[in-house]
């Protein structure tokens, strides 16, 4: 009887936990997407001619697919060097090196604009004081250079998971043979790499399509569809013509995650084949790289590393001088002010950024259970859904959720609520991916013993699963709390001023011109950010243990 009745309370608990998912997919995801996409569809009663927007705003539009043409080409063409040397360079060159990648994804959206002005503006530290020169610094160039110098690291990390399977024994046999390297390069590890390149193309085109961090503040007269955008909601409140503009990137990135899943597809076949890690222990000089290709790989991560190390450096300079300039006085000012105006929003933004990351830890668990270990009747559309936010750029995410949630039933615009709802659900693609890798690697029949011997379903989830699943918790929570501490395009149009995150502390000061006082808020997040994530490890270590 006892047994019967847990077994029941147990179905119904994992009906519950099931409907929680479908709901929050319907609610955060298909209403607000949906709303969007009816406001700038013809037959929408407030929806405006569409044509004529897309022709008023074709320059914006061109410009937008010229940026990231050239953003995209040359983020790549970084990636794939950086990536050989980290694959094939020496041991702590290569740490060197991972370690920078790694804070260049840390990086608050402004971060890259602040140093660009600081280092490249009329009183910059190059152009200015090391030149003698006075040049605007706005313009197409600077968006081109600072998306392609932060774009490169995510490209890197996917470009070095594909080279640390190429086969091994290929490549030593070619280089016993006498072959040199560039044409190992040439006839074996890059017909491989092509895969993986096309994805990082695809990936780097939408990320700077939707950009709107860098344009708005190093674009000058410079226009693009995310800040028309801007302007069309925040100048003009015309929220018809922004949702056209913004049916424009929702197209654009949805093509590309269809072309993304597919190429990913044709990037697994090919990763099972490739053999043997590459990645040379100390002693196999053999995979080292040499000749001509070795120098251009190392030159141009020798670029990038300073590029990274210099952005940073200027950072910490703005933060604790007085003005511009290598004559710069010392000060405290800035963290005085800091410390007096910026905690309130830095406390949000913590508060946040950790409900926003347990919730979707717990959503992505749900749904990688639900989907890909028990496969429950709707599993595509469910797995489509939780990917979708993720995929659509955030600015278009954001609009909706204005659209959806202004008015009864759900009238959330100007709470706390709407914007972790926003966050949660832009975070939920990387929770799923994680989860669902981490369950391949726990044998199905787990699961079975665990139910033959009368656990429910719920159970097993709980008492069987999760515990095995403790590096996934991990980075589901760091990536989680990393992405909602930095976001700034999904939740543009949510902020009330009784609700200002860091960020937009951080965009207000740098449009004020307040260099110095932006700096110290962009170290105060990387720092905040590094500590948290670190507490997250440390803490899912010590219970491993």
């Amino acid at each position: 009887m006892r047994s019967t009745i847990r077994r029941r309370c147990g179905s119904a608990l994992d009906f519950a936990l099931l409907f929680v998912l479908a709901a929050f997919c319907a609610v955060f995801v298909v209403w607000p997407i949906g709303s969007f996409v009816w406001q700038a569809l013809p037959f929408s009663g407030s929806a405006p001619n569409m044509l004529e927007v897309l022709t008023q705003n074709s320059g914006a539009i061109l410009n937008s697919v010229f940026v990231a043409v050239l953003v995209s080409l040359l983020s790549c063409a970084i990636a794939l060097a950086v990536a050989l040397v980290v694959t094939f360079g020496r041991r702590g060159w290569a740490s060197l090196v991972t370690g920078l990648v790694t804070l260049s994804l840390a990086s608050p959206p402004f971060v890259a604009s602040l140093a660009y002005i600081e280092l490249f503006g009329r009183r910059g530290l190059v152009t200015h004081g090391l030149l003698g020169l006075s040049v605007s610094p706005y313009g197409w160039q600077g968006i081109v250079f600072m998306e392609a110098l932060f774009f490169t690291g995510i490209n890197v990390i996917l470009l070095d998971s594909v080279l640390e399977r190429v086969d091994k024994s290929a490549v030593s046999a070619a280089l016993d043979l006498g072959a040199p390297m560039r044409r190992v390069f040439a006839d074996i590890i890059l017909p491989l790499l092509r895969p993986g390149v096309a994805v990082c193309l695809l990936l780097t085109f939408v990320r700077s399509i939707a950009d709107y961090a860098t344009p708005v503040v190093i674009g000058g007269k410079f226009e693009t569809i995310s800040t028309q955008i801007y302007v069309r909601v925040v100048g003009y409140s015309d929220l018809g013509a922004a949702a056209v503009l913004n049916l424009v990137l929702f197209a654009a990135s949805f093509v590309a995650f269809i072309a993304y899943r597919r190429l990913g597809s044709t990037l697994d076949v090919a990763s099972k084949s490739l053999g043997a890690s590459v990645r040379p222990a100390d002693d196999e000089a053999g995979f080292r790289l040499r000749g001509a290709l070795g120098v251009f790989a190392h030159v141009v991560t020798a670029a990038f590393s300073s590029a990274i190390v210099a952005v940073y450096a200027t950072i910490v300079h703005a933060a604790f001088t007085k003005g511009m300039g290598w004559s710069a006085p010392l000060t405290l000012d800035n963290l005085t002010h800091l410390m007096e105006y910026n905690v309130d929003a830095i406390g949000r933004s913590i508060l946040y950024a950790l409900l926003s990351a347990g919730a979707s830890t717990l959503i992505g668990l749900l749904a990688a259970y639900f989907v890909h270990r028990r496969r429950v009747a709707g599993s595509f559309l469910l797995d489509f859904l939780t990917s979708l936010p993720y995929t659509i750029p955030g600015i278009c995410l954001g609009l909706g959720y204005i659209l959806a949630f202004n008015r009864p039933p759900l009238e959330l615009v100007g709470t706390s609520t709407i914007i972790v709802a926003v966050l949660t659900a832009k975070e939920i693609a990387i929770s799923t991916r994680a989860f669902t890798a981490a369950l391949a690697q726990v044998p199905p029949e787990l699961d079975m013993a665990a139910k033959d011997l009368g656990a429910p379903d719920t159970s097993v989830l709980w008492g069987v699963l999760a515990p095995n699943l403790r590096s996934a918790f991990g980075v589901s929570l760091i990536n989680g709390f990393t992405g909602s501490m930095m976001a700034y395009a999904a939740v543009l149009f949510l902020i009330v001023p009784g609700h200002k995150t860091a960020i937009f502390e951080l965009f207000d000061a740098l449009s004020g011109g307040k260099y110095g006082e932006a700096a110290m808020i962009s170290l105060a997040l990387v720092a905040i950010t590094s500590l948290v994530c670190a507490a997250f490890g440390r803490l899912l270590v010590k219970r491993r243990s």
